[in-house]
């Protein structure tokens, strides 16, 4: 893995699954994108959503060897690791017992979404049963659960669960909405952030492949040791499956 370059845990990069990138040149240029923004490593988390068609476990990998394959050629050097962003439902304990959707880089991390108006006892019901189950539940842009905005407490709950969070880059600097910004800064002055990661789904506008400027502000603010912990150090630890340490 390269060294002090960033680890992007969650991203729409595999063309033509989600709404994501549409197109394997698109995918490409997201990577080229990753290159220019130090990211040296990429967890890729197509949407799996209850009801509707997605990658098992086993076709994202796959997927993710033709497009290993294309970057090669056009000499791309990032890593590229399987995963998936899931959407929560009662079943998804079954689905990931099964196999039928991914970990993370095949660890006991898993990134999990709730609607953004979800009610809060069905999110911390949902963070504990997976909890129980074994997993280790990564909350997806947690800037953008309703029932965690202006209730900080709500969010060390989940974190003293055992449950992790993850904010998006461009929530942080604000690209994001002021409401998400708002949410997201005040998470991170309590310290109750674990990742910061792009939520990549395009080759360019607001929702492309940015984390420099983010981490410029991180550093700046908080400074260096707690700003490569959000943005390298955390995701080494999940993509090794070892505990992450609290910042």
């Amino acid at each position: 893995m390269k060294e002090n370059a960033f680890i992007d845990i969650h991203s729409h990069i595999l063309p033509g699954v989600d709404d994501g990138a549409g197109t394997l040149e698109e995918s490409l240029e997201m990577l080229r994108q990753a290159q220019r923004e130090n990211i040296g490593a990429i967890v890729l988390t197509p949407h799996q959503k209850p009801g509707r068609r997605c990658l098992t476990a086993d076709k994202v990998k796959e997927k993710i060897s033709l497009l290993k394959e294309e970057m090669e050629k056009q000499q791309i050097a990032v890593e590229l690791y399987p995963g998936g962003e899931l959407l929560y439902s009662h079943d998804l304990v079954n689905s990931l017992k099964g196999g039928r959707v991914p970990t993370m880089a095949g660890t006991d991390y898993v990134l999990v979404e709730f609607m953004p108006d979800e009610e809060w006892n069905y999110v911390r019901n949902g963070i504990d049963r997976l909890l129980c189950a074994g997993y280790r539940p990564v909350l997806a842009h947690a800037e953008r659960c309703g029932c965690l905005a202006g209730r900080l407490s709500r969010a060390e709950e989940l974190t003293e669960l055992g449950c992790f969070l993850q904010v998006n880059s461009q929530s942080v600097t604000g690209a994001g909405g002021w409401t998400a910004k708002k949410t997201a800064r005040a998470l991170l002055e309590e310290k109750l952030i674990h990742f910061v990661a792009t939520d990549a789904h395009r080759a360019k506008g607001k929702r492309s492949v940015r984390l420099q400027k983010c981490a410029a502000f991180l550093e700046r603010k908080y400074g260096r040791p707690c700003a490569g912990a959000l943005l390298f150090g955390n995701a080494r630890a999940l993509l090794q499956n070892r505990e992450i340490e609290e910042i």
